[in-house]
């Protein structure tokens, strides 16, 4: 496979983290000689040396600043945007990769009906940390979980989300579904319902667990957020997948019912944090309404026909 991959980084303050992981990601790129690839930084306003680490490492890396933090749906749509090749190599600045990741997620990227494929991805103490991850319907709320013992195997499956830190995926794809949605800003779930559109548009997601990363998960969020604004935003986000997202109507029944219940339960059980979350979320609703207006309509797959096919009904 000669079309030019394009690897996107985005950043905030990550000079340490690139001195620490982008040698790796160098290295991995290189050892795949049979790939043409470029590599796009986009730095969203550092006030630290972190451009000067990568035209140090890669200077031919194309680099793309903004005066401030976009965001990682803004960040990244501008990277993809700019971004000439056919497939699109996503990985966070805190991502280390084996040196033969790359060639096992190429080579499952063939189907036409597969927009991505993802590596198993592990902590650095060899933890699991994300592989086969599908959706939980449970009391009103969707969760995705973790599902170890298809993430162990080694042969590969579909996954219902991937996690947007370390994914491969077709360019055109990724424009016909309107690439991250920016509601989502300034993190969390944007990669879940980015999966979950494909999904529904009549796209797969592959698992290819024969490639392999090593992440060092959340360094960034931690320190610009607090954990009470990591909380919020989290929960704003889950709200929001869900209302822009499910059409099953059971599925939406089910949320209405236990959805008071649980804000009262979170409320006098000191997860305030979870109440603003969804109260962030409700002044999102006009917003959530027009995209639900714009995109139903082109679904070719239910929620049912989605949890079906992933056995999480």
């Amino acid at each position: 496979m000669n079309k030019l991959l394009s690897v996107c980084i985005v950043n905030h303050n990550g000079e340490e983290l690139l001195n620490r992981y982008l040698p790796s990601v160098v290295d991995s790129l290189n050892f795949a000689e049979e790939i043409e690839w470029e590599l796009i930084f986009c730095d969203n306003g550092s006030v630290d040396d972190s451009v000067s680490v990568v035209e140090r490492l890669c200077p031919e890396a194309k680099i793309i600043r903004f005066p401030e933090n976009k965001g990682f749906s803004e960040s990244n749509n501008a990277a993809v945007r700019s971004a000439s090749g056919a497939y699109v190599l996503l990985l966070n600045n805190d991502i280390k990769p084996r040196q033969d990741f790359l060639k096992p997620l190429l080579d499952h990227l063939n189907d036409p009906e597969v927009f991505a494929v993802a590596p198993r991805i592990y902590r650095f103490n060899e933890e699991l940390d994300d592989g086969v991850r599908n959706a939980e319907f449970r009391t009103g709320l969707l969760t995705p979980v973790l599902d170890i013992r298809q993430s162990l195997k080694n042969e590969p499956v579909l996954t219902t989300f991937f996690c947007g830190g370390a994914v491969l995926f077709r360019k055109s794809i990724f424009f016909e579904l309107g690439g991250f949605d920016e509601l989502f800003n300034p993190y969390s779930w944007e990669d879940l319902d980015l999966a979950y559109r494909a999904w529904k548009h009549g796209f797969s997601i592959k698992y290819v667990p024969q490639s392999h990363v090593y992440h060092d998960r959340e360094t960034t969020a931690q320190k610009i957020f607090s954990l009470n604004q990591r909380k919020r935003i989290v929960w704003r986000n889950r709200f929001l997948f869900m209302w822009k997202n499910l059409a099953f109507f059971p599925h939406l029944f089910e949320h209405i019912i236990f959805l008071p219940s649980k804000l009262v339960k979170f409320l006098f059980t000191g997860r305030a944090m979870y109440v603003a979350g969804f109260l962030w979320a409700a002044l999102c609703i006009p917003r959530v309404i027009w995209r639900r207006l714009q995109e139903h309509r082109s679904f070719k797959r239910s929620d049912s026909e989605i949890f079906e096919m992933m056995r999480c009904e």
